[in-house]
């Protein structure tokens, strides 16, 4: 039923006359001679248009004039964004192209070269580009490599992570965390298991009783990691989802900075994580 409908719009719709029509009722049309002149049709054949047009539900007639109605208006819409589709064709193609190269390192590089351009900036050193967040977290040898300090503002609960803060901060490396307070819940729930996993509750203690973490709850927009001001990884979030569109590593200062300031404020207005009264550290692990 439905697709029947849609064939007899798109049949009525592929009639070089009645798409005339159908664009010019977008601002109204009447059947004066200047405006059949005007769409180069006759008047047979302008009224032949419009009877098909409205017996599909898409011309209607207010005061002497002829329009769009609802359903044509939206169908009017559709067709603006497949104008935009082959506006955009030559570009769409070469991301297409690219995709289908499953080149990551190139993919990385191109995107990042457009992000330059968006934002003004240059010398972006690409590293990799991630389906997620998740997908990022599983690979941050980033951290290990870190000298001075992290910082990492987190929407999740991250335990992967986890591992490799254990490592940094053996070196004396600092450690700030600031954790979305609507993930809090979730990660207070995860606490349940920690006595299925000796191992993750002896590295939770380990960090929660070193100097060189400090930890809050705010309320965190986007995640993102800043590695001794340079290296960063970051997730694109979705305006309409909560996952993220895909997240990115790589290095840039300027960036960094800017992430920084960003943190700073986030950690500046954030609260006390309640993680850290659960889990009372057994004592100076780092003795």
């Amino acid at each position: 039923m439905e697709e029947d409908k849609i064939y007899i719009v798109q049949k009525a719709l592929s009639k070089k006359s009645n798409y005339k029509l159908f664009k010019a009722l977008y601002n109204g049309v009447d059947a004066s001679e200047s405006s059949l002149k005007s769409l180069g049709l006759q008047r047979r054949t302008f009224y032949y248009a419009l009877r098909e047009l409205n017996d599909i539900g898409i011309a209607v007639k207010k005061d002497g004039k002829y329009y769009l109605s609802p359903f044509g208006y939206f169908l009017y819409s559709m067709q603006d964004k497949l104008r935009q589709w082959f506006l955009k064709e030559n570009e769409i193609k070469g991301i297409t192209k690219l995709l289908n190269k499953n080149n990551e390192d190139e993919l990385s590089y191109t995107l990042l070269k457009d992000l330059e351009e968006m934002v003004g900036l240059s010398n972006f050193e690409p590293v990799k580009v991630y389906i997620d967040w998740k997908s990022l977290t599983t690979d941050l040898s980033a951290l290990v490599n870190a000298k001075k300090v992290v910082k990492i503002a987190t929407r999740y609960s991250d335990p992967i992570i986890h591992k490799y803060l254990k490592d940094i901060v053996k070196k004396d490396v600092q450690i700030k965390i600031v954790s979305d307070r609507k993930a809090v819940a979730v990660r207070l729930a995860n606490l349940s298991y920690l006595t299925l996993d000796n191992t993750l509750l002896e590295t939770l203690n380990y960090l929660l009783s070193s100097p060189n973490l400090q930890i809050k709850v705010s309320n965190v927009q986007f995640s993102f990691i800043i590695v001794d001001k340079e290296e960063i990884g970051v997730e694109i979030p979705d305006p309409f989802d909560s996952a993220p569109l895909v997240a990115f590593r790589f290095k840039s200062p300027t960036v960094a900075e800017r992430l920084d300031n960003v943190f700073e404020k986030l950690f500046e207005k954030g609260e006390e994580d309640p993680i850290y009264n659960i889990i009372k550290p057994r004592g100076d692990l780092n003795a």
